[in-house]
């Protein structure tokens, strides 16, 4: 049991890891696309 929740355990925290990195790369991606919109228009 305790066994079957710190792999649980770790497999949320990588799960959080990804979806922090790409939270921060969409974020990263929609400024640089927002910026090209206000130079463009």
């Amino acid at each position: 049991m305790k066994y079957s929740h710190s792999k649980a355990m770790a497999v949320f925290y990588k799960i959080v890891k990804l979806v922090k990195n790409g939270v921060l790369m969409m974020i990263h991606i929609y400024a640089k696309v927002s910026n090209q919109m206000i130079v463009l228009f």
